[in-house]
This record gives C-alpha cells, structure tokens and sequence, in this order.
C-alpha cells in the first residue's frame, strides 16, 4: 500500500473512532459532523471525501462492528474445535 492510500485509511479510521466514541457517549442525534471532525483532527471537507452524512458514517459503523462481532464470534468457535 502507497504512502497516499495509508494516508487515505488513516483519515477513514480516524473518523470512524471519533464518530464510534461520540456516538456511543452522547447519541447519534446529539452528535453533529462538526463534532466528529473537531474529535478527529481532520477538516471537515475531508469528512465528505469518506461519507455523505452523519448517517452513512453510522451505517458504515454498524458494518464494521458487525463484521468484527461475527469474526470474533467465528474465531472462538474454531478454538473450541467446533
């Protein structure tokens, strides 16, 4: 992977922490775009360059953390040889 597309992921994952704490402490609704790039160091058009809206980021949240729980979950049932 290129310098660019690290940069690229590091923006992407810096967002979705800072949406993913904000979220989880004050709420969806409560929590505003300017909040999450205030949170993540990184300017707001950049925000755009990732997602649409606050909700397209809370979508893409719901994905990940599902996909990890399902992951996980399938990790720990190979270990118990199942």
């Amino acid at each position: 992977m290129g310098k660019v597309e690290e940069n690229k992921k590091r923006k992407r994952e810096s967002l979705l922490s800072a949406a993913f704490s904000l979220f989880t402490s004050q709420g969806v609704y409560a929590t505003s775009i300017s909040d999450i790039v205030k949170k993540a160091d990184i300017a707001k058009g950049t925000f755009y360059r990732y997602f649409k809206d606050k909700y397209d980021i809370r979508d893409q949240l719901i994905i990940s953390k599902a996909t990890q729980l399902f992951y996980h979950a399938a990790q720990e049932k190979k270990k118990k040889g199942m």
